[in-house]
């Protein structure tokens, strides 16, 4: 007999993109349930280590990035070599200075399982916690839920969920049974030994790269990870003669560290955890079928160069997790489609980019183009690692009623230092939560009036900027004194712009975002 329960949604994952999507739900009023088939909270490894300044944003909005900087190392410097010789030192710092428009600059290293943490410790805020040992083994749909059958130790449990998203990774069982194919290429002639240990005689307060191809000789990068107080490491690898690889073991790395590095005094020990890696390049080409939905490296995987796997799917959960909490309450089925619209084409983008990334650093690039890339995130080979200037101009859901504002709808709203009647605060205070936020520009202290029926959108949150020094006009490109007014979405995109419209037509238009009224 099947034990049976029912959610809102039913989160398949407790990885980072996961738990960010649990907590945007469970902050909006839904019920979820977050499963897990792993039986701990173990260390998952090496990778997602780097939070890029987009995801900062997102941790900002969540009410979490205060603890991510407190356990994390922000912007270290990045030491590159030539076997024991040290030719090259660069502190990303001085490119990554936070700026009115975007406080969070530069990366935070922080091992994947402390933002697992945080993100736990804040969903179980909301009173909602990782159902572990938790495997789903079959799902179906039919117009109004899905019925998800999962394992949880020795027992089969329904669960009935008006939504379900697989959060689940590159190996998505979700995926797999909702047979959404998984295309692209497994690059088999790369392999990549990753591992997490101790190292004594190293500074902690660096990275260490060497990668020099043209040299004969494979990449090697050593990463501190202080919270822990060890290392991630990653090697390339190649098949011996008889088309072996070698072994992930602790000897294993010590030959190659040998081998590449050199330094004297180093010794590395203790290895905690360790694998063999290659990249793989996949993508779907839906991001929902029915009442399922995919997000993460579910829904897409690539190269790590870049260090975007984590962070896309992070961004792909707070896109996703406002919506659903609007189709909770009523919004049109229109809403939720856009998140495959605005979504799968960054997903894309970052494919090409990362992958470009890859064959550039690895094919003669070397440890110094390496060392600029994770400098200078938004100007590396075309790409924007930092995420801030992903945007979903020309999607579903932005409209522009005129040319007043330099920033359109589908940009990134950026922050800005301001004054309210209650005195100093920013941009991505008024934003942070998950309602809209109507914003007025105006010469004087009066909000541009906007006639009933409001509240057309659940929470608004209506605020007149006083901008004394200039940032937030110049932010959402204004000049002069212009009345204007800007409609920021949950997930701190614009959806609206316009300037000193009819109060009726702007009425009209914000109509169009009565989601869940």
């Amino acid at each position: 007999m099947h034990a049976t329960r029912s959610t809102d949604v039913l989160v398949v994952g407790a990885g980072p993109v996961g738990l960010a999507l649990a907590v945007g739900l469970a902050r909006s009023g839904a019920n979820c349930l977050v499963v897990e088939r792993d039986s701990d909270f173990r260390d998952r490894g090496v990778r997602g280590k780097g939070v890029n300044p987009r995801t900062l944003e997102v941790f900002d909005d969540l009410g979490v990035v205060d603890e991510i900087y407190a356990r994390g190392d922000l912007n270290l410097k990045i030491r590159t070599y030539e076997g024991s010789r040290l030719v090259h030192e660069v502190d990303p710092a001085p490119a990554n200075l936070p700026a009115p428009d975007r406080p969070h600059a530069g990366v935070v290293l922080l091992a994947q399982h402390h933002t697992e943490a945080v993100l736990r410790d804040r969903l179980a805020a909301y009173g909602v916690k990782v159902e572990l040992d938790t495997e789903l083994t079959g799902c179906a749909q039919n117009g109004d839920e899905v019925i998800a059958t999962v394992h949880r130790g020795h027992r089969t449990e329904q669960i009935r969920a008006r939504y379900l998203v697989g959060c689940d990774g590159g190996r998505s069982t979700v995926r797999k049974l909702t047979g959404i194919p998984f295309l692209g290429e497994t690059w088999d002639e790369e392999r990549f030994l990753l591992g997490s240990m101790r190292i004594e005689g190293l500074a902690p307060e660096a990275l260490h790269i060497w990668n020099h191809p043209q040299l004969g000789a494979g990449a090697l990068a050593l990463v501190p990870l202080r919270q822990d107080d060890s290392w991630a490491v990653h090697a390339s690898v190649s098949p011996d003669e008889q088309g072996e690889l070698p072994v992930p073991s602790l000897d294993e790395f010590r030959r190659l560290f040998a081998e590449r590095a050199g330094l004297p005094g180093v010794r590395l020990h203790d290895l905690t955890w360790a694998s063999v890696w290659r990249p793989s390049v996949r993508m779907v080409e839906q991001y929902r079928s029915g009442r399922v939905f995919l997000a993460g490296d579910a829904a897409h995987c690539h190269s790590a160069a870049g260090g975007q796997g984590m962070n896309t799917g992070i961004q792909d959960a707070h896109n996703l997790g406002w919506k659903l909490a609007a189709a909770l309450r009523g919004a049109p089925d229109s809403l939720l489609d856009s998140y495959q619209a605005e979504r799968l084409p960054v997903a894309r983008a970052v494919l090409a980019a990362t992958s470009a990334q890859h064959r550039a650093l690895f094919s003669g690039g070397g440890a110094r183009a390496l060392a600029d890339q994770m400098v200078n995130l938004a100007n590396t080979a075309g790409a924007d690692f930092t995420g801030l200037s992903v945007g979903y101009r020309g999607g579903p859901l932005g409209r522009d009623l005129d040319d007043t504002t330099g920033i359109r709808a589908g940009d990134r709203a950026p922050d800005a230092p301001c004054l309210t009647p209650d005195g100093p605060t920013r941009l991505f205070d008024l934003f942070r939560g998950p309602h809209f936020t109507l914003l007025t520009f105006a010469d004087r202290a009066a909000p541009v009036p906007v006639p009933a029926p409001l509240p057309l959108l659940p929470g608004l949150r209506q605020a007149t900027v006083h901008d004394p020094d200039g940032h937030a006009h110049r932010a959402y490109g204004l000049t002069g004194t212009p009345t204007a007014t800007v409609l920021v979405r949950p997930d701190g995109y614009v959806a609206l712009t316009a300037g000193a419209t009819h109060p009726a037509e702007l009425t009209t238009h914000l109509s169009e975002f009565a989601i869940g009224a």
